[in-house]
């Protein structure tokens, strides 16, 4: 049974929280409700472009019936990252990150109401669609039995929070070519309330090929949006 605390928002990975891709790794996805593998929930595609020394990257993620939900984009300036926005067009919420120097500049806005935070950048900085990239970077340390962590944008909670990535053997998950890594976040008190994530990863080249856990995306039931655990299946072009 998924947990319902606040603090399982921060893993905007992840899928967002989660979602993968990033260099020229053009990808399309399904995402299913988690135990409901007949019932397509999303469709998730992106968008990579590259103006002068700044890459753009855009993930986009919709509806059964092609109805844009979420649009989530990050602008790299020489492989830094300086902006992220989140825009889920049906609940109407909207999230940023601007980089400024040493500073991150946090901003909500929701239908009744907004906000703004400064918080200390973090390093290594890594927002949704970067993640892909983090794993590849870490790649030979993960499957040497070594842990990685990073810094994530948690949307709900406008923190930057550290995030650990470690492999795991014996999982439900395996499959062959590939190895699993869990994702949870370092502080003890934290991870008493989360679910852990899973990531399936391609052993030589690093692409994540599903995700298996608590995600930012929402399902609406009885006219209300619910946080749901969703799996995430990747194909490449």
């Amino acid at each position: 049974m998924a947990k319902t605390t606040l603090f399982k928002i921060i893993f905007i990975l992840l899928a967002f929280v989660f979602s993968s891709a990033y260099s020229n790794d053009v990808f399309h996805a399904k995402i299913y409700p988690d135990g409901e593998p007949e019932r397509l929930a999303y469709t998730h595609t992106n968008i990579v472009e590259q103006v002068n020394d700044s890459t753009i990257l855009t993930h986009l993620y919709y509806t059964p019936k092609g109805k844009l939900y979420v649009k989530d984009i990050v602008i790299l300036y020489k492989k830094n990252p300086i902006f992220n926005s989140l825009e889920f067009y049906q609940t109407n919420d909207y999230y940023s990150c601007e980089i400024e120097g040493e500073n991150a500049n946090i901003y909500y806005k929701g239908a009744n109401k907004s906000k703004r935070v400064t918080r200390e950048v973090k390093n290594p900085l890594v927002f949704a669609p970067t993640q892909q990239e983090a794993v590849k970077n870490y790649l030979d340390d993960l499957k040497a039995g070594k842990s990685a962590h990073f810094y994530i944008f948690a949307t709900e909670v406008l923190r930057l929070v550290d995030m650990e990535v470690e492999i795991i053997e014996d999982s439900k998950y395996e499959r062959p070519g590939c190895i699993v890594l869990i994702m949870h976040p370092k502080s003890i008190f934290i991870d008493w309330f989360v679910d852990e994530v899973y990531y399936v990863v391609d052993k030589l080249n690093g692409r994540i090929m599903e995700m298996h856990g608590f995600s930012t995306l929402k399902l609406k039931v009885n006219d209300k949006w619910e946080f749901r655990d969703m799996d995430f299946y990747y194909s490449y072009e």
